[in-house]
């Protein structure tokens, strides 16, 4: 369970199996940096364009993508305490749908199934679905209604063969708002790299907790970390494709 703009939920349907997608293809690509296990102390090649999250080295981002999978996915007593670390990592999964979004198009445009999983869905068919989950379907009464859901305009949505990426990178932005409390890991520079006593009257301004910005990623050791993988893989790939 997690603590979005929408109020406290799991992911479920079309969202959940597009998030569980990105971050499966995240562990995929942060796998290769654990043969080495110098490699695995350091920031890996793959950046997101999320400052916080692409500080991380491939173990703690490994180590902070199992609990978003765990309290995104799945029931949970509590939720995860909000810091800059756990929503960057929010924002770059959403960041690596726009990016699979985007090669899909880049290498499929003429082939609407050229990049096709299991039953012949792509990216954009995935991100159409979650959309429409939460914004066509969306009434009020449901705990994450929201009044600007009533402008929802069937028409406007693309088809799942569109090539406009700006349509795709607008639509995959509401669905990661839907998710965010809000943005502000992105100021963690002016908070980091201050005097402490302007950090906090700063933070205490913007009604930021005390421990938003120094909260610690996790930093698994070398063996754990390929349980950690696979416990996440058994959370992410136990959603419907």
């Amino acid at each position: 369970m997690w603590h979005t703009s929408r109020g406290d939920r799991t992911l479920r349907g079309s969202e959940a199996t597009l998030v569980s997608l990105a971050i499966d293809t995240m562990i995929d690509a942060l796998l290769v940096h654990l043969d080495d296990e110098d490699d695995a102390s350091m920031a890996p090649e793959c950046q997101s364009g999320i400052a916080v999250y692409d500080a991380l080295a491939a173990s703690q981002r490994i180590g902070l993508l199992h609990d978003v999978a765990r309290y995104l996915l799945t029931e949970t007593e509590s939720v995860l305490p909000l810091s800059a670390a756990t929503e960057a990592a929010i924002a770059a999964i959403y960041v690596e749908v726009r990016d699979q979004v985007a090669i899909e198009i880049d290498l499929y445009s003429e082939n609407a199934e050229g990049d096709c999983f299991n039953d012949g869905a792509t990216w954009r068919n995935l991100v159409l679905d979650a959309y429409q989950l939460l914004f066509r379907e969306a009434e009020p009464g449901q705990d994450f209604y929201r009044e600007s859901d009533a402008c929802f305009d069937p028409s406007w949505q693309p088809e799942p063969t569109s090539d406009d990426l700006e349509h795709w990178e607008t639509l995959i932005e509401r669905l990661t708002d839907a998710v965010l409390w809000d943005r502000d890991f992105e100021m963690a520079d002016s908070f980091l790299d201050v005097d402490p006593g302007v950090s906090d009257r700063r933070r205490r301004l913007l009604g930021i907790d005390a421990d938003y910005f120094t909260y610690v990623a996790p930093d698994p050791r070398p063996e754990q970390m390929m349980r950690l993988v696979w416990d996440t893989r058994d959370i992410v790939r136990s959603k419907p494709r």
